[in-house]
């Protein structure tokens, strides 16, 4: 069994054995939980990938998921933006992770993409009415929130929620790790290699290998020791 495992993991793109501590009823018992999700995702996707129990999805034909790409159980994906929600190879949202495109019918949002193998922790929520955009190999904390639209607030004699929003594309790049808790707000861009704090409200551009961190966000050091 444990060779099996292996040759899928391979396949998946990831790099790692099995560790012979684990018992071998918990090793079973993760296969025919994967097994039963692969054959959700093989109904559903027609390809290898893996769709847990009670995943809700809206406007299915814009949902592009990518081999071996994964959606947590009670997650919520609306695909009905413009650009739709794509899952690259070996992509994953966690469990009960919450995708909003269209806020409402007067405007169209524009939808989520996800690098190959890059993975979204538990509990999270994309608004992507302004798009969202993660490259490879990212990996976020669980509770990480995206919001790519916000409401203008400039008119004091009129209530805000009748002011209109402005949206503004959250971009991250290729291997970024960010932490728990962590919140992109309209207009990030967030450049290649950066490590942000759990924790952190980020608003504006980072430069590549930046560690961010706090509230607001700011360049904490460099990768490279600079």
């Amino acid at each position: 069994m444990r060779g099996t495992i292996q040759r899928v993991v391979r396949a998946a793109g990831r790099e790692y054995e099995v560790d012979p501590a684990l018992p071998r009823t918990f090793v079973v018992g993760e296969c025919v939980r994967r097994g039963v999700q692969a054959a959700r995702g093989l109904a559903t996707w027609r390809r290898l990938s893996f769709r847990g129990a009670g995943v809700r999805v809206r406007c299915a034909e814009r949902l592009v998921v990518g081999p071996f790409a994964a959606i947590g159980e009670g997650s919520l994906v609306d695909a009905s933006g413009r650009r739709g929600v794509r899952l690259g190879r070996g992509a994953k949202l966690g469990r009960r992770v919450i995708v909003t495109t269209t806020s409402q019918l007067g405007k169209q949002g524009v939808g989520l993409t996800l690098g190959d193998f890059t993975g979204i922790g538990d509990y999270a929520h994309l608004g992507c009415s302004g798009g969202v955009t993660f490259g490879t190999n990212v990996i976020a904390g669980p509770y990480l929130t995206c919001h790519s639209q916000e409401h203008l607030t400039d008119d004091l004699h009129t209530p805000i929620r009748l002011q209109g929003t402005r949206e503004a594309e959250v971009v991250v790049g290729d291997d970024v790790w960010i932490g728990a808790r962590v919140t992109l707000l309209a207009g990030s861009r967030v450049g290649d290699g950066c490590i942000i704090a759990a924790g952190s409200v980020v608003r504006g551009e980072f430069p590549p290998r930046s560690v961010i961190g706090g509230v607001p966000a700011r360049v904490l050091k460099t990768r490279d020791g600079a």
